[in-house]
């Protein structure tokens, strides 16, 4: 499914993105003494804030991801106990009920703020910082997918559903 493709995509440019956030902090702290101790400045707040960026990135672009991945929280206490039907019926009944009304929520809300990041070109309040709006976009990108993705799931768990039905005679 093209949805899966996509956010296989986000969670591989996560990982990415862990990698990088894990290589700039350790630069960060080796470039603060080693520059104290040269005397050069070795770290700024760019590279300070493009940590939290690459985590935010990985966060929430890995959100999708972890849902096609059955990496979320789950109700597993709960539904062990349930037949395989009963278990498809709660996951279903989880995702329309909860994931999808958040996610929608989450991305609605969320526009708003990102598009008035957008329109003032919203910069760090810190000297030499990133750009605000380049971040605050992955927030309604990462609930986009993570929306896209619960679609796919419940239409997976519905024709589970289905496929699961007795047959009738006749």
């Amino acid at each position: 499914m093209g949805i899966d493709r996509l956010n296989q995509a986000a969670g591989w440019l996560g990982r990415w993105a862990l990698l990088l956030m894990i290589a700039i902090g350790a630069w960060n702290v080796v470039g603060r003494y080693l520059g104290l101790a040269l005397g050069l400045s070795l770290s700024s707040n760019a590279l300070i804030e493009a940590q939290w960026f690459l985590f935010d990135l990985a966060f929430l672009l890995g959100l999708g991801y972890a849902l096609k991945r059955r990496a979320h929280v789950r109700i597993d206490i709960i539904a062990s106990k349930q037949s395989p039907r009963r278990q498809l019926q709660l996951e279903l009944l989880g995702t329309l009920g909860l994931l999808l009304p958040f996610a929608l929520m989450v991305l609605l809300v969320s526009l708003q703020p990102t598009l008035q990041s957008w329109l003032l070109w919203e910069a760090s309040p810190d000297p030499g910082g990133l750009p605000r709006y380049l971040a605050k976009s992955l927030i309604p990108l990462g609930f986009l997918l993570l929306t896209l993705q619960g679609l796919a799931e419940a239409v997976r768990l519905r024709r589970a559903l289905r496929q699961q039905q007795p047959q009738r005679e006749g």
